[in-house]
């Protein structure tokens, strides 16, 4: 009985759900066949190209939603080394989406950021964003809208000019929105 309750209520509960869809309509073949529910996500790892010291200001104070709520030099978001140079970040998510939207929470000296990349599941790469950061009020979020994908993200880089504000540019999360 286990093993018919394992085999066929699964294989009963997809023909449910294909009988519903059929039943809606035809579906838009060029869309992503997830559910389009909006998905949020918070960093799972990061790397950078240098860190002011370690573990306060490294990499990994990226990770995981913001906690930094003024704007101030903290030690709980990420700082490079030098603060006048280029620099970048590298993160990785947990669920790969077809993203829609990059938050960047900038705690101290923002500005810098200069280039946002995405990462596909399929070792597609594109620039989604390239520009002046004008992100205020400090602390800020810099929101950038994601142009539709043909496929999956779960890695993001984000490049820093330093040299355009002098200063270090504190980050201290980045935020994933998407569908599955």
């Amino acid at each position: 009985m286990r093993r018919f309750k394992r085999v066929v209520y699964p294989l009963a509960l997809a023909y449910m759900l294909v009988l519903a869809a059929c039943q809606r309509g035809a579906v838009d073949e060029s869309a992503p066949q997830a559910a389009r529910e909006t998905f949020s996500q918070w960093v799972m790892s990061a790397n950078a190209s240098s860190e002011y010291s370690y573990p306060d200001w490294a990499s990994q104070r990226v990770t995981g939603a913001p906690d930094v709520n003024a704007c101030a030099d903290d030690s709980r978001a990420w700082a490079s080394a030098r603060g006048n140079g280029t620099e970048w970040l590298l993160l990785e998510y947990r669920v790969a989406v077809f993203a829609t939207q990059i938050n960047i929470y900038q705690t101290y000296g923002r500005g810098a950021v200069s280039r946002i990349t995405v990462y596909g599941t399929d070792d597609n790469s594109e620039v989604v964003w390239e520009g002046e950061d004008s992100t205020s009020p400090c602390p800020g979020i810099l929101s950038v809208p994601v142009p539709e994908q043909l496929y999956r993200i779960f890695s993001v880089r984000i490049d820093l000019d330093e040299s355009r504000t002098h200063y270090w540019n504190q980050i201290d999360s980045v935020e994933l929105v998407g569908y599955r």
